[in-house]
């Protein structure tokens, strides 16, 4: 008998009201579209369309791909102070305007640590805390920090100033890094080597972090852009 009963149990119902620690979302909010691996597919905002779950527009008209229902896809969403978590989801209804996200949960905090950073190569300078300047070239760049390649060699968390114009009719950026990571890169028929730095943003004042999202995403529709035209 217990056997039929299990047959006929019914399951129970999965509540659609997220935990009481899960962050906060508001329309107009700042989002990378990614795959489980990271990889980016678009950038958007998001629009609120009920419990559990979002809508995903176009940044500014962006491009948006086409999706497959119930794929599973990451939300890195960036808040007003430059903070950014990830949420889990899968892709539900949507049409050439908008992805609706659902499923939503919250990723443990190493992962909202993490940043996708974007390829840019932009030539820049670096400043010494005596004031010495010295060129340097910004390999790629995130929210939360940038990878550096300069000729100044810099300690384990030493800071340094950053200016780099990271889009060509954007005024540069001057930026606090602080050096977490640093790798020796000798060049080929030179005995002069070169220093590459994974930094971290110091302070960014909230105008400029905003400033600096914006720049990110131009980059990023850039790249969607070109893999679109192949």
């Amino acid at each position: 008998m217990a056997f039929f009963k299990s047959l006929f149990k019914r399951e129970e119902p999965v509540s659609n009201v997220p935990p009481d620690d899960f962050p906060d979302l508001y329309n107009g909010m700042k989002v990378e579209v990614l795959t489980p691996a990271n990889a980016l597919i678009f950038v958007g905002r998001i629009r609120l369309s009920g419990p559990n779950q979002v809508d995903i527009l176009g940044e500014s008209g962006g491009f948006i791909p086409r999706a497959v229902y119930n794929q599973k896809v990451k939300l890195r969403c960036f808040q007003r102070d430059g903070d950014t978590f990830t949420l889990n989801g899968a892709v539900g209804p949507n049409d050439p305007k908008f992805w609706r996200i659902e499923k939503l949960r919250s990723l443990q905090s190493a992962e909202n640590r993490s940043f996708f950073r974007q390829n840019i190569g932009v030539e820049g300078q670096v400043f010494s805390d005596s004031g010495q300047r010295f060129p340097c070239k910004v390999l790629d760049v995130s929210a939360g920090g940038a990878r550096i390649l300069t000729s100044k060699l810099f300690q384990l968390e030493s800071t340094f100033q950053l200016e780099a114009s990271l889009l060509p009719t954007e005024e540069p950026f001057t930026l606090t890094c602080r050096v977490k990571r640093t790798e020796v890169r000798a060049q080929t028929g030179s005995p002069m080597k070169k220093f590459e730095y994974g930094c971290q943003f110091v302070e960014v004042p909230p105008r400029e972090q905003e400033r600096l999202l914006q720049a990110i995403f131009t980059h990023q529709r850039k790249v969607l852009r070109a893999r679109r035209e192949q």
